[in-house]
Parts: C-alpha cells; sequence; structure tokens
C-alpha cells in the first residue's frame, strides 16, 4: 500500500509540475508572476490558478480507507508563498471547497487543513520574497504544514483507531513528496526569475551602449535632429525592428522603418495606443495589429512597445519600437524600450540643465562685459586724447592697445581661449593704465613657457584690474603687480599678486559672494564662472592681509579642449 500510494503522489506530482513548467514559459504567466508587486486582480487570478492546482492533486491521489492521499496542498501553500495571504486563501477555499464535496469521513478537516495551509503559508510570504535559497525555506514551510495537516486528521473527533492508521499510511508520504513537489514548484518559479534577470541584464547592457551613442545628439535636446539620429541607432542596432519612432508631446519627430509613407515626421501622432501613453505617462505593450491604433488599413505594424520619455516628470514624447508580426514583442524588447526610455529621459534632462548653464555663463560673461565697458573707456579716451596733443605715437599706440582691448573682450563666449590669447587682453588692458599713472604702475609677467592651457575667456583682465583699482591705487606711490603661470602636475596655477592695501580675511570671503546690490563684480563674477565650468573644488583662492598685498590663485586643470557652458 505505501509503495501505491508513494507511486501515485509521484505521479501526480510529476504532472502538476510538468503542467507548471508548460505554463511557466507562457506570456501571461510571465506577466503575472514577474511583477514586483501583484495588484489584488492579479491575486485573484493567482487564487484561482492555484486553487486549480489542488484540484488536480485532489484528482491524482489515491483513495486510501475512506480518505484520499493526495498532491492538493502543493498548489495553495505555491500561491500564499509568491502572492500573500489573500492568494493563499482563495486557492485554499477552491481546492478545499472542491475536497468538501467529494464527501468522506475527513473531508471537512481535509478542506479546512487546505485552506489554513495556504493562508500560513501567505503570513510569511513577506520574509519569504528576500529569502537567498527560496527553494530550501518553502521545503521547510511545506514540510510543517503538512505535518499540521496530519495533526489535524489526529485531532479532529472521529474513529481514533481509523484516524491513526490513515494517518501512519498517508502520512510519510504525503508530508515527503508534499514538500518537495512545493520546493520544486518554488525553483521553476525562481528559474522564470533567473531568465528574466538575465534578459534585464542584457537588455540594460544593450541600452547603455545605444544611449552612449546617442549621447552626442540627445545633449541638444529632444528635436527633429536629434530624435532622427537617435531612431536611426536603435533601427540598426536592435534586430528584428519593424519601425522606430520618436515622438513629442504632438507630433512625430522620427519614424524610421516599414510605414514610414503613412506615419510622416511633423505630422500628428495617429496612432491612439500612443496617444494614449503620452496622455498617462505609462508605457504600454501592444501585441495585436488592432490595439495599435493606426487610422490606416493596410499599415504593416503588428505590434509595438512605448515608452514615455520625460523631463522633470513631465511627459515630453515617447519612444516606440515596431514590430511586423503580432505577438512578437519579446521581454528582451520590452526591458530594452523601458531602459532606453529611462536614460534617453535622463540625456534629455542633462541636456536641459547644460543650456542652462551655457545661457548663465554667457550672462555672467555679458555681466562682466557691461561693467567693462562704460567704467574703462571713458577713463582711456581721456588718456589718449591727453596723449594726442603731447605725444602722437604714444596716443597711436593706445588707440592700438583699445582697439585691441575691445576686440578680445567682445570674444566669443562658448569657447576656451588659450592663455596667450587672455594675457594679449590683459597686457592691452596694462598699457592704457600704464599711461594714466605711469611711475606708479608696475607689471611684471612670469609666464612659465609650459604653462599653455586653456582657459575661459575673461579670466585673468578682471583679476588685474582689481589688483590695480583696489590693491595699488590707493596708495599714493602705487605699487607693483606680478602675474605668474606655472604647471604642477595635472594643474596650471594663474596667479596675480600686487603689493597693494590688502584686504582683511573676513572681506575675501564677501568678494567672493554674488552681491547684485555691489556696483563691482569681478571677483564674484570670475569665481562663480569657474565653478560652473570646472567644479565647486575650483575657484579663486584669495590670501591677503592688510598693508601686506593680495595673492589671487587660479587653479585650472589641464584637460582637453571643450566648449565653454
Amino acid at each position: 500500500m505505501l509503495k501505491d500510494i508513494t507511486l501515485r503522489l509521484y505521479t501526480g506530482l510529476t504532472v502538476i509540475l510538468l503542467f507548471v513548467f508548460l505554463l511557466s514559459r507562457t506570456r501571461i504567466f510571465k506577466t503575472i508572476m514577474l511583477r514586483r508587486e501583484i495588484k489584488d486582480p492579479e491575486k485573484a487570478v493567482l487564487a484561482i490558478f492555484f486553487g486549480i492546482i489542488g484540484i488536480l492533486g485532489t484528482y491524482n491521489g489515491l483513495p486510501v480507507h475512506g480518505a484520499i492521499a493526495n498532491n492538493r496542498a502543493v498548489g495553495p501553500i505555491v500561491a500564499g508563498l509568491v502572492a500573500g495571504p489573500a492568494a493563499g486563501l482563495g486557492a485554499g477555499l477552491i481546492a478545499g471547497g472542491h475536497r468538501y464535496m467529494l464527501g468522506g469521513f475527513t473531508a471537512g478537516t481535509s478542506a479546512v487543513s487546505t485552506v489554513l495551509e495556504g493562508l500560513l503559508a501567505g503570513f510569511i510570504h513577506k520574509r519569504f520574497r528576500y529569502k537567498k535559497d527560496r527553494w530550501f525555506f518553502a521545503l521547510i514551510t511545506a514540510l510543517m504544514l503538512e505535518v499540521l495537516h496530519m495533526g489535524l486528521l489526529l485531532l479532529v473527533p472521529k474513529p481514533l483507531e481509523q484516524a491513526v492508521r490513515l494517518v501512519s499510511v498517508i502520512g510519510p508520504p504525503m508530508v515527503v513528496i508534499n514538500s518537495f513537489g512545493v520546493a520544486a514548484f518554488i525553483a521553476i518559479l525562481d528559474s522564470v526569475y533567473r531568465a528574466q534577470g538575465k534578459v534585464e541584464a542584457l537588455a540594460a547592457q544593450f541600452a547603455l551602449n545605444i544611449a552612449n551613442d546617442t549621447l552626442p545628439y540627445l545633449r541638444k535636446g529632444l528635436d527633429y535632429a536629434s530624435a532622427k539620429k537617435a531612431a536611426g541607432i536603435i533601427f540598426e542596432k536592435v534586430e528584428d525592428l519593424g519601425a522606430v519612432a520618436i515622438t513629442s508631446r504632438d507630433r512625430i519627430l522620427a519614424f524610421i522603418g516599414a510605414g514610414s509613407d503613412h506615419h510622416k515626421v511633423g505630422n500628428d501622432v495617429i496612432t491612439t495606443s500612443t496617444r494614449e501613453v503620452l496622455q498617462t505617462g505609462h508605457y504600454k505593450l501592444v501585441q495585436e495589429k488592432g490595439g495599435i491604433g493606426c487610422p490606416v488599413a493596410e499599415c504593416p505594424l503588428s505590434s509595438k512597445i512605448v515608452v514615455p520619455l520625460k523631463e522633470n516628470q513631465e511627459v515630453i514624447g515617447a519612444l516606440v519600437l515596431y514590430k511586423l508580426t503580432e505577438n512578437s514583442i519579446t521581454p528582451f524588447e520590452i526591458e530594452l524600450a523601458l531602459g532606453l526610455g529611462q536614460l534617453f529621459s535622463t540625456q534629455i534632462e542633462i541636456s536641459r540643465g547644460m543650456r542652462q548653464a551655457h545661457l548663465l555663463a554667457q550672462a555672467e560673461i555679458r555681466a562682466l562685459q557691461a561693467q567693462i565697458n562704460p567704467h574703462f573707456l571713458f577713463n582711456a579716451l581721456n588718456t589718449i586724447v591727453y596723449y594726442c596733443r603731447k605725444e602722437q605715437e604714444t596716443a597711436r599706440d593706445l588707440l592700438i592697445h583699445l582697439g585691441e582691448f575691445y576686440r578680445n573682450n567682445l570674444c566669443r563666449l562658448d569657447k576656451l581661449v588659450s592663455l596667450e590669447t587672455e594675457m594679449k587682453h590683459v597686457d592691452s588692458y596694462v598699457k592704457i593704465e600704464q599711461a594714466r599713472f605711469r611711475d606708479k604702475l608696475q607689471v611684471v609677467y612670469n609666464i612659465d613657457p609650459k604653462c599653455n592651457c586653456l582657459i575661459p575667456p575673461l579670466i585673468l583682465q578682471p583679476l588685474v584690474e582689481n589688483a590695480i583699482k583696489h590693491g595699488l591705487f590707493p596708495k599714493k606711490e602705487g605699487g607693483k603687480v606680478v602675474i605668474t603661470g606655472k604647471v604642477r602636475g595635472d594643474k596650471a596655477y594663474l596667479i596675480v599678486e600686487d603689493n597693494g592695501i590688502g584686504m582683511p580675511p573676513d572681506l575675501i570671503e564677501k568678494v567672493l559672494q554674488y552681491d547684485p546690490n555691489r556696483k563691482s563684480i569681478g571677483l564674484s563674477n570670475v569665481h562663480s564662472r569657474l565653478q560652473n565650468f570646472y567644479g565647486n573644488s575650483y575657484g579663486l583662492k584669495i590670501e591677503s592681509k592688510p598693508g601686506k598685498g593680495t595673492k589671487v590663485i587660479v587653479p585650472i586643470p589641464l584637460r582637453e579642449e571643450h566648449t565653454v557652458l
């Protein structure tokens, strides 16, 4: 008898596991089981599914002494473990209710124990989810629950000898085989999770490669040109796609592949499924031609995945991957589209930040230029007028320097300049100031030939002007400014040092802070632009003491030429 029971239970369990294995390969099963959070309607579906597994376990059982040796508990226990108390209770009620209707002297006890096993398994669902070896945890849980089942068969009033005889016959095989059945069931589900994990990892790597290729275009923002480049890269790299589209909130920005004769760039978005994603902000998978919602009957596109593109959580467009046959969007393509949607959204947000930083830098330079133009021009013209009467050759040279100064001052704002160019700008300024103040102003250049770095424009001239205007001129006898350039390691250091009146330590921090009410913004402007360009660890370093002069140090990282932000 024991051999027959064991064989029947083993055969029944094999049928169940084979059924589950085949079902685990279906899209519907994966869609539900792979969700991080299972919703209530899906719990109901799982309760029915696992309840049917329990019924199947009963039908595959073997009648023994007026009872049934069976695999019924496998379904409800697994339901509770993977989906929680509600699903476990639902599956237990379905499988237990069916067992009760079959009758027999253990019908009521078996039905109650089935419900309890599903419910109790559900109570440890949250702990079970995060276990490393879930199959082993499931094995131990099922062993305890099946022992509980056998205990209930002995406790409920009935002829005790009959119950003892029954449990002694069906108990060992049911406890062992059903427990291993639950463990095997969980192992099958975990294989689905692992397979999905591999798909996600592969898709993530592929998405990163594509995002890296599209970065030079999307960093300029989402427009017709960048969308066309990005869509072309995706269409070229991802095999078996029918088409790729990128849209704005209402228009098609790019469309490459089949259907481009009516999905025209510049036209309104025509598919209802894409418009739905643009409105809701949630991705949509369409596996049937009718669900796409294209108004053109002969459209060759039959399935699609639509992912929203967002900027600061606001939907600004959509990425759409199409295929030419129904039910052909694979898990890999779903994960790829989701990954690309997130990466593209991040790139677009970064591009906006870059544009804002670029505009800020331009505004800061223009503010500095606006300060220099009226401040310096009238003094320079008055000086030149003076020399026109006495030293025409000097006046001519000063006019050349003034023209050179303003030509450099009106340089392009979006490019780095060489240190040599910046020094010419400084020298033009210095020559005019030396003509005004003659022997009161000495300027010494000490630039190492190795210090040939590229710097943002209008960095040194404001520092030299500050040294002359605020450091030296308050002294009756004037003074000296030394401009040094040297290289140490991976940085160049530009230093403007004067022997003027200096400043107290508490003033140093104030002059580097932006103050719209302060007339002179040179130092704070340069400090802010350096930090915006190179990072907060850079900027001006000021050393000064009252009566001891001031040293301003500008560290510049040595790097390849690139556009100023």
